[in-house]
C-alpha cells in the first residue's frame, strides 16, 4: 500500500506528517481542527513552498488519504454527541514509514526532519 504514497498531493503529504507528529505526541486518533493546527505550523516551516493551509485543505486531503486507505478512521460508526460527529483519524502506517517514504521530498525536508527528531526523542 506504501506504493501509492508516491501518487499523494503536497498537501496529502503534509497531513499525513501532520498525524504523523500527533501520533508521536500520542495524540491520534485526531480530529480535522487538530489536524490543521499542526499542518499550519509546520507549512510555516515550508514558507514559499506551501504558504497556507486552510481547514478546508486538510479537510479533503483526510477524506481522499482515507478513501485511498492512507489514514483510519477508527469507531466511524460509534461517534459521541460530545464530538460532534467528527470523525478522528490516525495514520495506517508507522511513523517510521512516512519519514522513510518523504525524506526524498525536498519540498517537505524540513517537516520531515520535526517529526524524525520526535520519533528519535521517543
Amino acid at each position: 500500500m506504501t506504493d501509492r504514497l508516491d501518487a499523494t498531493t503536497l498537501v496529502q503529504r503534509l497531513t499525513l506528517l501532520g498525524i504523523a507528529r500527533l501520533s508521536e505526541a500520542e495524540r491520534t486518533p485526531a480530529h480535522a481542527g487538530e489536524i490543521t493546527r499542526v499542518c499550519a505550523e509546520e507549512a510555516a516551516a515550508v514558507e514559499g513552498v506551501i504558504g497556507t493551509v486552510s481547514e478546508a485543505d486538510v479537510s479533503r486531503a483526510l477524506n481522499e488519504l482515507d478513501a485511498e486507505g492512507h489514514v483510519e478512521t477508527p469507531g466511524a460508526g460509534d461517534r459521541s454527541p460530545v464530538g460532534k460527529g467528527r470523525p478522528t483519524y490516525k495514520l495506517a502506517y508507522t511513523t517510521t514509514t512516512l519519514i522513510e517514504h518523504f525524506e526524498g521530498d525536498d519540498r517537505l525536508q524540513p517537516v520531515v526532519e520535526n517529526v524524525a527528531e520526535q520519533v528519535s526523542e521517543a
